[in-house]
């Protein structure tokens, strides 16, 4: 049964029997669930678009799970029936970062800050962070932290309001060299068939400039969890070839026998992060 870490979604706020609590449709992970937070689940009845009651666990007609900030007593049937009345939605919506933490964080303006945050853990230049920054504000995000960790704060035009949630600079390097990477292809495409000499050089200005900012940030993403997975997924690679080499005597023998497993979906790197096969950047 597929779970969710519940610090990664937006929650709705709620009132159940008079408490407020926080509300996802998807089933949660426990492990994920904070300190001084108790996570119930809901269920509908024969109407499932209304829940009528919280439980401890829910595995038929489930509803939902919320979090409440105080514990419920259930009784020896471990849950509790409630009517209409009970259970309704606020209307605000948040992560639950917001909940749990003392305020919001505090955003990043400039690289000089970021730098600073960063130097005991992955230190970069002010030149470096302000990229980062950049990148993430080209993308609907802003860069924070609050109590010494990061945080990515997305930006929600409609209702005014930004929803943070904890972040790491692995992600947020890599995230920047992925969407550096698709601008660069897209400008190259542009650079291709410019309009007059006008439109060229503002679009070779506008290439060079992602060049140089793909320059900076492939010396960044070598250094995060990512980088340093692709190098060992490399040697991994090059090990399996060489001593498929040594067996079948000849290199060609050995690639097609790479090929043919690939072809056949075989996993040639088992004990490779998931993380880095879905989120690891392209080799170059």
């Amino acid at each position: 049964m597929e779970t969710v870490n519940v610090q990664k979604e937006v929650l709705e706020e709620v009132e159940l029997m008079g408490r407020k609590g926080y509300f996802t449709e998807l089933r949660v992970d426990r492990e994920t669930v904070p300190k001084g937070m108790h996570c119930y689940e809901l269920r509908h009845g024969d109407d499932d678009g209304f829940p009528v009651s919280v439980e401890e666990h829910v595995r038929v007609n489930y509803f939902g799970a919320v979090l409440l900030t105080e514990a419920l007593e259930l009784g020896e049937e471990k849950a509790l029936q409630f009517g209409d009345e009970d259970f309704g939605y606020t209307g605000e919506q948040m992560y639950l970062a917001q909940v749990t933490e003392r305020g919001e964080p505090q955003q990043f303006t400039d690289g000089a800050q970021l730098a600073e945050f960063l130097k005991k853990t992955f230190p970069v230049s002010a030149e470096e962070g302000q990229i980062l920054i950049d990148y993430m504000e080209g993308h609907g995000c802003l860069m924070g932290h609050l109590e010494g960790k990061l945080y990515r704060g997305y930006l929600d035009y409609e209702q005014k309001k930004t929803y943070w949630e904890p972040d790491t600079i692995d992600d947020v390097v890599n995230d920047a060299a992925e969407w550096n990477f698709s601008m660069l292809q897209k400008a190259e495409e542009k650079l291709s068939n410019p309009k007059d000499y006008v439109d060229n050089a503002n679009k070779k200005s506008r290439y060079d400039i992602l060049n140089e900012d793909e320059k900076i940030l492939d010396k960044m993403f070598d250094r995060t969890k990512y980088g340093k997975e692709l190098d060992a997924l490399a040697v991994t690679l090059a090990e399996a070839l060489i001593e498929d080499m040594g067996g079948e005597g000849r290199i060609d023998s050995a690639i097609k026998k790479m090929a043919d497993q690939i072809k056949a979906g075989n996993d040639l790197l088992p004990d490779v992060s998931p993380a880095l096969k879905k989120n690891g950047r392209r080799s170059r």
